[in-house]
């Protein structure tokens, strides 16, 4: 919703704006067992806001009548991970939508020294802040837009 009430700030701007979400590779498809889910999200040329918004739907749904289990979403850290992959697809959606005009991207700093983490990690807050804000800052001909960035390395997010 953040992001639909700033587009008309972005799309006012002369240069290339750039939205860059903090993502994870928790929320990649390799983590979706359920094949239709699976089937929805990777048929980008077909996929809306709509269905993605159902889908996160379907979990609460699921989590409150405690069936999710069944189901086949993630394994780890499920309902982080449903936000991801809900975040990861509504990225590849809005990319495609606003192409030559707003470059949007998703961005995975890994496991990170955070209080989420309890201040375990393999990195600092500052150290994925200083790759974040390089990615963020690419300059127009290097600055891709629909990807997924797991820390530095552009991965498509529907082929993980």
């Amino acid at each position: 919703m953040l992001i639909e009430a700033l587009l008309p700030l972005f799309r006012r701007s002369s240069g290339t704006s750039r939205i860059l979400n903090l993502s994870s590779q928790l929320g990649l498809l390799n983590k979706v067992r359920d094949p239709s889910l699976r089937i929805m999200l990777l048929d980008e040329g077909r996929l809306t806001e709509q269905e993605v918004e159902a889908m996160a739907s379907r979990f609460l749904a699921q989590v409150k009548d405690g069936t999710w289990q069944d189901h086949g979403w993630p394994a780890v850290w499920t309902d982080y991970a449903v936000s991801k992959l809900a975040l990861n697809a509504y990225s590849r959606l809005l990319a495609a939508r606003l192409r030559g005009a707003v470059a949007v991207n998703c961005f995975c700093p890994g496991f990170t020294r955070t209080d989420m983490t309890r201040g375990w990690g393999k990195r600092t807050a500052e150290e994925a802040g200083r790759v974040a804000a390089g990615l963020a800052l690419l300059p127009p001909a290097d600055l891709p837009t629909g990807k997924f960035f797991k820390w530095s390395t552009p991965q498509l997010y529907s082929k993980l």
